[in-house]
């Protein structure tokens, strides 16, 4: 299967071939041809259409630790952003599917979510979109692994603190961030509901959370989406 010329990954669901496609949250309105090719030759063409989508605006100042509300804050946060996010981005997928059935949240109940995906975060003169879901959590709350894979990152970051990434293959990574401490190590294999971390109040917050992303081939979606697919 191919989106927009991109091949994707295929694996079974519900008995039926199955793949996850990534939709940018700033991808262009249009239609985009997907392509199925069956074992046999033939092929089956069909257009997804992409919407437009509105994207709210709030304000996020820049917290004392990092340098406060400041024009060399806002450029040194943005600079590392970038440095921030392409070491995301060179975090391999393997090629086999590693999940097995539904996906679980990262935290044990009650469940409450502080922020949402897809708003823009207006920082100085800066625009920050917010590509993930934020959980209360208070620090040293549990955070287990959504379901089975690889850890493939562990690693404190300036402005996503101590952050850990699971591949779950097929281009499909969870990715846990502002954690207090991390209890696994790099191409450790986990399974589903495995304690993998603590979360806290590390990099750029305001104050303790769980920031969730997931992302497929790349492109970060709205994990609370995702979940309605793929979830218990």
């Amino acid at each position: 299967i191919t989106f927009n010329g991109k091949s994707l990954g295929v694996f079974e669901y519900e008995g039926k071939p199955t793949a996850l496609i990534g939709i940018d949250l700033r991808q262009t309105v249009g239609s985009y041809p997907i392509v199925l090719t069956l074992s046999d030759g033939r092929t089956i063409r069909k257009n997804l259409v992409v919407g437009e989508r509105v994207i709210a605006k709030a304000p996020l100042g820049i917290p004392d630790k990092l340098g406060g509300d400041t024009p060399e804050a806002e450029k040194e946060l943005i600079n590392t952003l970038v440095q921030e996010g392409a070491l995301i981005s060179a975090v391999p997928s393997g090629p086999e599917k590693l999940w097995s059935g539904p996906f679980r949240l990262p935290l044990e109940g009650p469940i409450v979510i502080t922020d949402t995906y897809g708003y823009s975060r207006l920082t100085g003169a800066s625009t920050i979109s917010h590509k993930g879901t934020d959980f209360r959590a208070s620090v040293g709350t549990p955070v287990y692994a959504m379901n089975s894979g690889t850890v493939r990152f562990t690693q404190f970051l300036r402005n996503y603190g101590h952050t850990v990434i699971i591949d779950h293959g097929l281009g499909l990574h969870t990715i846990y961030m502002h954690l207090s401490k991390i209890d696994v190590a790099n191409g450790q294999s986990v399974s589903k509901g495995q304690l993998i971390a603590h979360s806290g109040d590390t990099g750029y917050v305001l104050g303790p959370h769980l920031h969730l992303t997931i992302r497929i081939g790349g492109i970060s979606i709205d994990p609370e989406k995702f979940m309605t697919l793929l979830s218990e």
